[in-house]
């Protein structure tokens, strides 16, 4: 038995079998033995050779116990009894028919065509065509026409081949009596049909764990190769008496274990693979193969008339996968701009018709008016019923809410309790009427399963082009309506230049102290090349926010806010926390890493900055020489005395000092001499200027000289091309970093050189 025959019957059979199939596994043991033994002394044995008691008798012994277990399956076990029992009476006719021959040949004689062998044997074919079928009715259970037509491909083409080759030196059959002339000509005809169904199977079936078809599919196939041989005369010496010899009894055995597997179990996690289009593709082939060789030369009508019956069924496959495709592409588009819960648009939908509402930039008198509607105590409910009741209410509030509207308005949910409406054409007036309106049907309980609740909403309003000119601006000028609105607890408020600026920084502040007390920031490192070794020796560690509702909110943008209030304390232990974990991380696996940290102009000046510094290094073990503290030149200007106090200290207790954003400033030289600084970092306009037309280098190779002369390690940042850092190599610059050497990463995506990694 093949490799693969015995790896499906251990896991089918034994892998996960009962108690009481080990008598049937040790069965098959042992005619799988039997096989591969016989199979052997046809290999070692003369052609000439052939021992009745063996080929006759012995074979046919061995094929009828084969059947008996295929048929027992079939009485012992419900599911599957029906394939269980067809092609175990299959099998059955065919060692029936081997039989009848054995004794047909008894004493040299040659058996009469048709003679009773020629009865059991054909008997096989309407059986095992039926029992494919029950097979391919009960496994192929998710299938689509298309994927039928593509088993019809398959067979048609492959039987249209076989067709071309099976009948072409059939003229040889045609002698004798009627009956003999039918009965020769059925085995091939047979076979064709057979191998069609099994191609066709095995294209539906592709793709799929079908342990128990393969074997059955591959019994058919040596079967059908039997049958070859022994039709044209082949089975005399050589190859052909060999496989005349092993085909029957080993696809009898393969048929026979299959029944016995079990099925795969499906996967809960997984997916369904897709069909092949291998076996498809190669029956069009053969097709074509075909219908091209049949304008040169003679090919049987046969193989002709399934060969175009294969190329009209792909033409009709070719369509319906057009029809498929036009409606799979509608179909997932309406998905895309469309809220699964409530049916609504969404986002997507949201910015698609803002866009082309923007797009007009020839009509003057166009307007939209844009209300960013905001559930209070939605949340609530969630908490309080649980997700079901939440869903409950959003699916209700649609409807509702679309009622308040006209046939040209658009309603979308944007968020978790957050929904948008565009109004197109409004004034200000009308959007407040709207407003009015929803606010009122909002207010209205909501009645659940099992509960009555109430909400309202926070509407804010937005008109463009008056208050905005892109839709980004739009929609952030309706929520910084909607926040007035909600702290102000009235049911809406209109977007006011004047009021919404301070209500969005007073917002933004909440989010950013919540989005700490959460830990939802997160730090991103930008390595540095070490020009004079080629190395990336250190990274720069860099904050950054993914607002939920924002998006990303740059730094520049939050951390002025954060130094205005109490905030700067805690972000700038965050930022340290993280940034010294991750370095000791990196230590620890053999990286000798070096780590920079921006500092605020805030904590520079506070003399217990330094104790901070020394208890978070010591929290994660890192060397104080292993952190660079980057500060800002204008921060040092502002109150130079208090931060040459702090700076002393933090150098003394082993940290590396940097000064930022150089030239930027109005650093004065003496500022220089008198600090502790290892490190200055070149302002990115410097590097940024170096190819301007009336650029000149010599000022950043002063500066980089005069660095030097103080003995100080220049850092140049914004290295964006390969001029600008080929260049700053000439010029004598130390470390650079910039999209060119690499962008910044979270450190679990970040690529450091293998000896930096270990």
């Amino acid at each position: 038995m093949s490799p693969f025959v015995t790896a499906a019957w251990r896991d089918g059979v034994t892998g996960r079998g009962r108690r009481g199939d080990r008598p049937v596994v040790l069965a098959f043991g042992v005619l799988a033995v039997l096989l591969g033994v016989y199979f052997v002394s046809l290999l070692v044995r003369p052609a000439s050779a052939r021992p009745e008691w063996l080929d006759g008798w012995g074979v046919d012994a061995f094929e009828l116990v084969v059947c008996s277990l295929a048929i027992g399956r079939g009485l012992v076990r419900r599911p599957g009894r029906g394939v269980a029992l067809t092609l175990g009476g299959a099998a059955l006719m065919w060692a029936l028919g081997d039989v009848a021959l054995t004794i047909e040949s008894l004493g040299g004689k040659q058996p009469p065509v048709p003679s009773v062998a020629d009865g059991f044997y054909l008997v096989f074919f309407p059986l095992a065509y039926l029992a494919l079928g029950l097979m391919v009715r009960r496994q192929a259970t998710r299938l689509v026409p298309a994927t039928w037509l593509d088993g019809i491909v398959a067979g048609t083409g492959v039987a249209a081949l076989c067709a071309a080759f099976a009948f072409r030196h059939i003229e040889h059959l045609a002698g004798g009596s009627a009956a003999a002339v039918a009965t020769n000509l059925a085995y091939p005809v047979g076979d064709v049909l057979l191998l069609a169904m099994v191609v066709g199977g095995t294209a539906l079936l592709s793709g799929e764990r079908r342990a128990s078809w393969y074997l059955v599919a591959a019994g058919c196939a040596l079967n059908a190769a039997g049958d070859t041989f022994n039709l044209f005369g082949s089975t005399d010496a050589g190859v052909g008496s060999i496989v005349d010899g092993i085909a029957w009894p080993a696809a009898i055995l393969m048929m026979s274990v299959a029944v016995w597997l079990r099925p795969a179990r499906p996967s809960l996690t997984g997916h369904d693979e897709a069909p092949g289009f291998a076996l498809p593709a190669l029956g069009t082939i053969s097709a074509l193969a075909i219908l091209v060789t049949g304008s040169t030369r003679h090919v049987e009508p046969t193989a002709i008339a399934l060969a175009g019956c294969t190329l009209a069924v792909v033409a009709l496959r070719l369509a319906l996968s057009l029809r498929s495709l036009r409606s799979l592409t509608e179909e997932r588009r309406r998905q895309a701009v469309t809220d699964q819960l409530t049916g609504l648009g969404n986002r997507r939908r949201l910015a698609d018709v803002l866009e082309r509402f923007f797009a007009r930039s020839d009509d003057e008198l166009a307007t939209v008016a844009f209300l960013f509607v905001d559930l209070d105590g939605f949340k609530q409910v969630n908490d309080s019923f649980g997700h079901s009741a939440g869903d409950q209410l959003l699916r209700q509030i649609g409807p509702r809410i679309g009622r308040c509207l006209g046939d040209d308005d658009l309603l979308m949910r944007i968020g978790g309790d957050e929904l948008a409406v565009l109004l197109v054409g409004a004034s200000v007036e009308h959007a407040t009427e709207v407003a009015q309106r929803i606010s009122a049907a909002i207010r209205e309980p909501f009645v659940l399963e099992l509960v009555s609740v109430q909400v309202q909403a926070s509407i804010g309003i937005a008109v463009a082009p008056s208050d905005a000119r892109n839709a980004d601006e739009l929609m952030r000028h309706a929520d910084q309506a909607m926040y007035r609105a909600k702290r102000a607890g009235a049911h809406y408020a209109v977007y006011d230049r004047s009021l919404d600026t301070e209500t969005d920084r007073l917002r933004l502040l909440d989010d950013l102290r919540a989005a700490l007390a959460a830990g939802d920031l997160e730090l991103h490192y930008q390595p540095q090349r070490d020009l004079r070794t080629g190395e990336l020796t250190r990274v720069e560690a860099l904050l950054r926010w993914e607002h939920p509702r924002l998006g990303f909110v740059p730094p520049l943008t939050f951390l002025p806010l954060a130094e205005e209030s109490d905030l700067m304390r805690p972000l700038t232990q965050l930022v340290l926390d993280r940034a010294l974990a991750q370095c000791a991380l990196w230590r620890s696996e053999g990286s000798d890493v070096t780590i920079s940290v921006n500092v605020s102009a805030r904590e520079i000046q506070d003399t217990t900055f330094t104790g901070l510094v020394q208890e978070r290094l010591a929290a994660h073990d890192v060397p104080p020489n292993a952190l660079i503290l980057e500060i800002t030149e204008t921060t040092l200007i502002s109150d130079f005395d208090n931060c040459k106090r702090v700076v002393d200290a933090l150098h003394d207790l082993g940290a590396q000092i940097s000064i930022d954003d150089f030239g930027a400033g109005f650093t004065s030289l003496a500022y220089l001499g008198r600090l502790p600084v290892g490190q200055l970092k070149l302002d990115r306009s410097f590097v940024a200027g170096l190819f301007d037309e009336d650029a000149n280098p010599t000022l950043v190779q002063a500066t980089i000289e005069l660095a030097h002369s103080l003995g100080l390690e220049v850092v140049a940042e914004g290295v964006e091309d390969a001029a600008a850092l080929e260049l700053l190599e000439r010029l004598g610059c130390d470390v650079v970093q910039g999209f060119h050497v690499a962008r910044p990463a979270a450190a679990p995506s970040l690529r450091l050189p293998r000896r930096l990694a270990a």
